[in-house]
């Protein structure tokens, strides 16, 4: 049945073509076949190659299609294909001009995505959602000033506040710029390098290309420093932030594909692939429905992480002895003095010591 629905799904879309290798998605709201999507109000919108005279977008762009065709599916019997080729770029139904748009490379970018209308947006408060990937044993991982293939994204000019990239090393990783929303920040010019920002590998190179990823995403919307956004990969926690996660004044909006700005050196014909599936929505982790995919909530849920992304950064280091075990030494890293002092105490006392006390604290470049 849910083939069916599928190949009815396709059927929909493709009697859109005006000619042999074009379609025309212009305006059009798209739905995911069930067998891919669940949890979302199904209604997707593609960006952003358009033809500006005739509207039609080529049909490599993206295609639903079918594991009996040798496509990688993660479950069930489709998967949803985007290809990007060099001199993909259009213009969206917004005017938003991909093929004049130039980066600092003097560039324009490429782009071939599939967005859920901001006007069923559910990514408020607590929500969970899940999306797997896979990219191509042959998949070009350089030769671009970016490659974004999934973002968390406000739906108007602000800053993006998740994105993941395959990073300079050609490894899967996430960029966060929530700080970029912080109040100091507004109205000024703010990127990836900014220190209130972060970018961190989350899948590596070695283990990226040829296999699925199954990704669950966890976040607190809120424009308030106590949100929080956390990452499961296959299973394990890989990533956990802390902070400000809401866009200022736009409503947030899933996209996936590939998205991606060549540079002067990039060869004239290279094309990737990446195929994306499973890709749900719910407010809680129960309502992910994860057990077909091989995961437990109870599992993802009690697990914790070393090391949490945070706006505030630890730039200082307490050093905490115990006068009752002159070999006992611990270092804390802290956003301030007090705060690195107060975290070492309490983890000096939470170890059994006694007698603790601050020996030290100072900024991390003296160290």
């Amino acid at each position: 049945m849910k083939k069916l629905l599928g190949i009815l799904v396709l059927g929909l879309l493709w009697c859109t073509f005006s000619i042999a290798g074009e379609m025309n998605v212009f305006k059009k709201k798209i739905k995911l076949p069930s067998d891919v999507m669940q949890g979302y109000k199904n209604a997707w919108m593609f960006c952003c190659n358009y033809d500006p005279e005739t509207r039609l977008t080529p049909d490599h762009a993206f295609k639903f299609v079918n594991k009996t065709e040798g496509h990688p599916v993660r479950l069930g019997e489709q998967s949803v294909r985007f290809e990007l080729r060099r001199g993909d770029c259009g213009v969206s139904p917004g005017g938003y001009d991909d093929c004049a748009i130039k980066s600092s490379s003097g560039m324009t970018s490429e782009r071939h995505e599939l967005a859920l209308d901001p006007k069923v947006s559910p990514f408020k408060k607590v929500t969970w959602n899940t999306y797997s990937i896979f990219l191509p044993e042959d998949f070009p991982l350089y030769g671009f000033d970016h490659i974004t293939m999934g973002q968390l994204h406000g739906d108007g000019d602000g800053a993006v506040g998740f994105q993941w990239d395959i990073g300079v090393g050609g490894g899967y990783v996430v960029n966060r710029r929530t700080g970029c929303f912080l109040p100091k920040n507004k109205n000024k010019k703010c990127s990836i390098s900014n220190p209130e920002n972060n970018t961190q590998q989350v899948i590596p190179k070695d283990k990226l290309l040829g296999k699925w990823h199954d990704i669950v995403l966890n976040v607190n919307w809120t424009k308030k420093q106590n949100g929080y956004l956390k990452q499961w990969i296959n299973g394990k926690l890989v990533y956990h932030y802390q902070g400000n996660t809401d866009t200022p004044r736009e409503k947030e909006q899933f996209q996936m594909g590939i998205y991606r700005g060549p540079l002067p050196s990039t060869p004239k014909n290279l094309t990737q692939i990446a195929y994306f599936d499973q890709v749900r929505f719910a407010k809680s982790c129960k309502k992910l429905k994860l057990k077909d995919l091989g995961y437990s909530c109870n599992e993802l849920e009690s697990q914790k992480i070393s090391k949490i992304d945070t706006i505030e950064k630890d730039n200082y280091m307490a050093v905490i002895k115990s006068k009752d075990d002159a070999k006992y030494i611990l270092k804390v890293s802290g956003a301030s003095k007090e705060l690195a002092g107060k975290k070492g105490l309490k983890k000096c006392k939470e170890s059994g010591k006694t007698a603790c006390y601050v020996h030290y604290v100072s900024a991390k470049s003296q160290y």
